[in-house]
C-alpha cells in the first residue's frame, strides 16, 4: 500500500496550530527551557567539575557521554507527553469536531499532529545537546564527534517512533486517564530500547550506534504506517458510542473471536507463509550459532551455561519427573512466546526456532555436527515442527498487530489471530507431551 496523498501547506496548517497551543502556556515554556537550558548546564557542569578535581581520564571520557545520553534522553520522554494529548486532549477540549470539520484529509490532520510534536521535541533534544556540548567538551581534550553524530541519528529515530506510538494510542483512547494507562505499552519497550542504547554509548562503538538507529528507523516507519492507515474521521468520531458494560463487550469480542476458525490443518495451510518464516530460523539459527562458535564471535564461556541449564532443566529424579520438567519447560516457552507476539511484532515466533538453531550450532561448533545433532533426535522430531507451527501462527500475530484499517477492527483482528494460537495449542501441546517422553525414554 502507497502512502497517503497530502498537501504539504495544508498539514502545515494544522501543525502551526498545535504548535501555538504547545507555547501558550506559561508552565509548557518554563519545562522546555529548563529541559534545554537548566538540565544540560547542570550535566555539562558536573563533567567538568570531575575533570577538574582529578576525576580520571577515561572515567570523564565515559561520564561525558552519558551525560550526552542523559540531556537528550528527558525531552524525547517529554514529546510522549504531547503526543498522547494530541487528539485525545482535542477530544477533552471539544475541538475534535471542530478539526474534523475542515476540508482538510484524514492524512494532512494526522501528519501535521505528528510534525508538531517532533519539532517541539527534536528541538528539545538537539537545543539541549548543544547547549550540554559547549559547556562539556571546551578544553576537556576528548569530542566523540561519531557517537555524538550517531547519537543525534539515534535520537530523531527514537522519538519518531515514540512519538508515532503515542500518537495511535491517542486516536484509540476516548479519555486522558486511558491514553496514560495505555501508554504502558510504549513506556515499557523503550525503556529496554533506552537501556541498549545507553550500553552502546558506553561500548563508545559508533557503528552500533549506527545500526540502533537503521532498527528504530524500520519501527517509526512502520508505527506512522499504522498511523495512516488507521486514522478515520468516521471511527475516530464513533468511539464515543457504546461504552457502557465493558467487560460484557470485552467477554463477547473473545467469544466471537474463536466463532467460525478453520481447523487445524487448514490453519497450517493458510498460515504457510509466516510458518516458512519461521521454519527458515532453524536452519539460520544453525548457521549463525556454529559462525559465532567457530570464529569466537560468542565466547564459549557465554553459552557454555545455557546449555548446561538446559541440561539441568530436565531435572534430577526419576524418568517422570524429567519427562514433566522437559514438557513444563516447553509449554511455557509457547505461552511466553504468544504472550511477547504483540510487543515484539511477531520477532518472538522467529525467536522460538532461531534460538534452538543457535544452541545446536554452537555446540557443533565445538563439538561437531553429528554430535549436535545426536542430541535433538528423536525429541526434535517433534519438538521441531510444533516450534515451527507455533512460530508462525506467533509471526501472524505480530503482523496483525501492525495492520490497521480505517474502517477499524484492530482488536476484533489480533483476537482472532490469538485464538488461531490458543486453538493450535490443543494439537502442540499433546505433541510437546510425546517429545518429552521420547527425550526422557529413547533420548
Amino acid at each position: 500500500m502507497s502512502w497517503p496523498k497530502l498537501e504539504r501547506r495544508k498539514a502545515a496548517l494544522v501543525a502551526a496550530r498545535d504548535l501555538r497551543d504547545a507555547i501558550s502556556e506559561l508552565r509548557l515554556i518554563a519545562a522546555m527551557v529548563a529541559l534545554t537550558l537548566a538540565i544540560p548546564i547542570g550535566a555539562g557542569s558536573g563533567v567538568r567539575a570531575l575533570a577538574a578535581f582529578g576525576g580520571g581520564t577515561a572515567v570523564v571520557n565515559r561520564l561525558s557521554l552519558v551525560g550526552a545520553f542523559f540531556v537528550v534522553f528527558i525531552p524525547a520522554s517529554f514529546s510522549l507527553v504531547l503526543a498522547l494529548e494530541s487528539f485525545v486532549g482535542e477530544r477533552e477540549r471539544t475541538t475534535l469536531e471542530v478539526l474534523l470539520s475542515t476540508p482538510l484529509r484524514e492524512a494532512e490532520i494526522y501528519a501535521g499532529k505528528v510534525v508538531a510534536v517532533l519539532a517541539v521535541a527534536l528541538t528539545l533534544c538537539y537545543g539541549g545537546l548543544i547547549v550540554y556540548c559547549l559547556v562539556a567538551f571546551p578544553g576537556l581534550g576528548y569530542f566523540p564527534i561519531g557517537i555524538l553524530l550517531a547519537l543525534a541519528l539515534s535520537t530523531i529515530c527514537q522519538v519518531a517512533a515514540m512519538v508515532s506510538g503515542a500518537v495511535i494510542i491517542s486516536l484509540n483512547a476516548r479519555t486522558m486517564r486511558a491514553a496514560n494507562v495505555m501508554a504502558s505499552f510504549i513506556i515499557l519497550p523503550m525503556s529496554l530500547v533506552l537501556q541498549l542504547e545507553a550500553a552502546l554509548i558506553l561500548l563508545g562503538r559508533a557503528e552500533f550506534l549506527w545500526c540502533f538507529a537503521l532498527l528504530m528507523t524500520v519501527v517509526a516507519v512502520v508505527l506512522l504506517r499504522m498511523g495512516f492507515s488507521g486514522f478515520s474521521r468516521e471511527t475516530l468520531l464513533a468511539r464515543d458510542v457504546g461504552l457502557r458494560h465493558p467487560l460484557r463487550r470485552a467477554i463477547g469480542a473473545v467469544r466471537a473471536s474463536f466463532d467460525q476458525r478453520p481447523a487445524f490443518p487448514r490453519l497450517v495451510w493458510m498460515r504457510r507463509i509466516p510458518m516458512l518464516l519461521a521454519a527458515l530460523g532453524f536452519p539460520i539459527g544453525a548457521l549463525a550459532g556454529y559462525l559465532a562458535g567457530s570464529t569466537g564471535a560468542v565466547p564459549a564461556v557465554v553459552v557454555r551455561p545455557v546449555l548446561s541449564s538446559l541440561v539441568r532443566s530436565a531435572g534430577s529424579g526419576g524418568a517422570f519427573e524429567e519427562a514433566i520438567a522437559i514438557f513444563a519447560h516447553n509449554v511455557l516457552a509457547l505461552i511466553f512466546v504468544a504472550v511477547l507476539a504483540i510487543l515484539t511484532v511477531g520477532l518472538s515466533g522467529f525467536l522460538l526456532t532461531f534460538a534452538p538453531g543457535f544452541l545446536l550450532g554452537f555446540a557443533a561448533a565445538l563439538t561437531s555436527w553429528t554430535v549436535a545433532l545426536t542430541g535433538i533426535v528423536p525429541n526434535g522430531l517433534v519438538e521441531i515442527p510444533a516450534a515451527i507451527i507455533a512460530g508462525g501462527l506467533a509471526i501472524q500475530v505480530g503482523a496483525t498487530t501492525i495492520h490497521m484499517d480505517a474502517s477499524g477492527g484492530w482488536s476484533a483482528r489480533v483476537l482472532k489471530a490469538l485464538a488461531d494460537y490458543v486453538r493450535a495449542l490443543r494439537w502442540l501441546v499433546p505433541a510437546l507431551a510425546v517429545a518429552a517422553v521420547l527425550e526422557v525414554w529413547l533420548g
